[in-house]
């Protein structure tokens, strides 16, 4: 819907037409994985980051759900639960696949599609020729069903949740996990909240429902009456009590672009890599991820962080400002390393870096001194490698001194961040 300019006075339900579509595949990566593998379908699967009995399970299909194996379970009790479970690893290329066909299907629909995560996206169908030809969003979210079937996979469904904004529409789209279709409007939104726990709303965990239970609101019903100074006072301590006021009612104030603070890469290091020599290339690994991510968004960076823990529980961090613009890996390399030499010995157990202070990279303006040169032909030089790992591989083309470390800092995707994915997509 069109973003709406509120006064000071009280505002009541948003009663227009929802028009807005929040739809998620089922349980993604499971998914995808049974889509492949014709022979999985319709038994448990689950995916994982790492062949360990302790690696935690990411992904379970909901067979695997259905008997008690879910996100955070370790190898070992997922096998002890379901000795038949098919355990695999996490195959980023494949859901990297998934999710521009998913997105194709999309665009067909609507030029006005969000991707909220690897496997979520939002639909703004205001101006789309389905409404302008008079079908209903039920009609058009059973339609996106079907061609998500055709262009994506058989083994694929997705839940569709329709409200007059973001939050009400991911709501509704949690409502009959899996293959849903829900509606939350002015009409049902009393009934629907009389359902749910605070902890169903999308946005409230347990710390968000402990503050409003010691403010007396125990039900989303109760939250959807509050008063909006009681929210903005005695729960949330300011604007986003207000916030939280106008989007329980169906306003749409999700829907601001935010910007970016860090760019970055952790990993957690394994007994066998902890040696001097292995954690160096661990670190270069993660500063020719972190440069990658860096360039898919045509950006700079000013500053650098490390962040180090030990097996004590001990950290130790440090930033500093750089005096060259970062873009290049091998200069990000070259600063993390700047930093990490600080770093106190001890056994370590995980490794942070990141940059931040941001500028565009383009249009850049180099002078004719021979250090800006190089500047230059390292920023052409990293660009042609990125194409080149985006067509034929991760690390295809990756320094000598990576040789040896394909099965550390590996690729991988997070749920909530698409730069790779939608770099490679333009």
């Amino acid at each position: 819907m069109k973003n709406v300019q509120f006064s000071s006075g009280d505002i009541g339900l948003n009663l227009t037409s929802p028009r807005t579509m929040h739809i998620d595949l089922n349980s993604c990566f499971a998914t995808i994985e049974q889509q492949a593998n014709r022979r999985w379908r319709g038994r448990p699967v689950a995916v994982a980051a790492y062949d360990h009995p302790n690696g935690f399970i990411l992904a379970a299909s909901y067979e695997a759900k259905a008997m008690g194996i879910t996100l955070g379970c370790r190898i070992k009790d997922a096998q002890r639960i379901c000795p038949d479970i098919r355990i695999t690893l996490t195959d980023p290329p494949k859901y990297r696949e998934a999710h521009r066909r998913f997105r194709a299907v999309l665009l067909a629909f609507t030029d006005n599609v969000t991707a909220k995560s690897i496997d979520e996206f939002v639909l703004h169908l205001d101006d789309s020729l389905a409404i302008a030809e008079g079908q209903t969003m039920e009609q058009i979210g059973r339609a996106i069903k079907q061609a998500v079937y055709s262009g994506v996979g058989e083994a694929v469904n997705c839940n569709v949740g329709i409200g007059p904004n973001r939050f009400l529409a991911k709501l509704a789209a949690g409502l009959h996990k899996p293959n849903g279709l829900d509606v939350i409007d002015s009409t049902n939104i009393e009934q629907v909240f009389s359902s749910l726990q605070l902890v169903d709303l999308p946005g409230i965990n347990r710390r968000y429902a402990a503050r409003l239970k010691l403010a007396g609101i125990y039900t989303p019903s109760e939250f959807l009456a509050a008063d909006r100074q009681l929210l903005r006072g005695a729960v949330f301590h300011g604007i986003v009590g207000h916030y939280w006021w106008l989007r329980l009612r169906g306003w749409e104030i999700d829907n601001a672009p935010t910007k970016r603070s860090q760019i970055g890469h952790q990993y957690s290091i394994p007994a066998q890599q902890r040696t001097p020599a292995m954690v160096r290339s661990i670190l270069l690994r993660m500063s020719e991820k972190t440069g990658r991510r860096l360039r898919a968004q045509d950006l700079t960076a000013r500053s650098i962080y490390v962040g180090v823990s030990y097996a004590d529980h001990t950290h130790w961090h440090q930033s500093r400002r750089t005096t060259i613009a970062l873009f290049a890996s091998n200069d990000i390399f070259r600063e993390v390393m700047r930093l990490f030499v600080q770093a106190p010995a001890g056994d370590i157990r995980r490794l942070d870096i990141s940059v931040h202070d941001f500028a565009p990279a383009n249009p850049e303006q180099l002078s004719f001194f021979d250090g800006e040169r190089v500047l230059a032909r390292n920023r052409d030089l990293a660009r042609m490698a990125d194409v080149v790992n985006a067509r034929y591989g991760e690390f295809v083309l990756h320094p000598a001194t990576m040789l040896g470390t394909g099965g550390i800092a590996k690729d991988a995707i997070a749920f909530g961040k698409l730069d790779d994915i939608d770099a490679e997509a333009d």
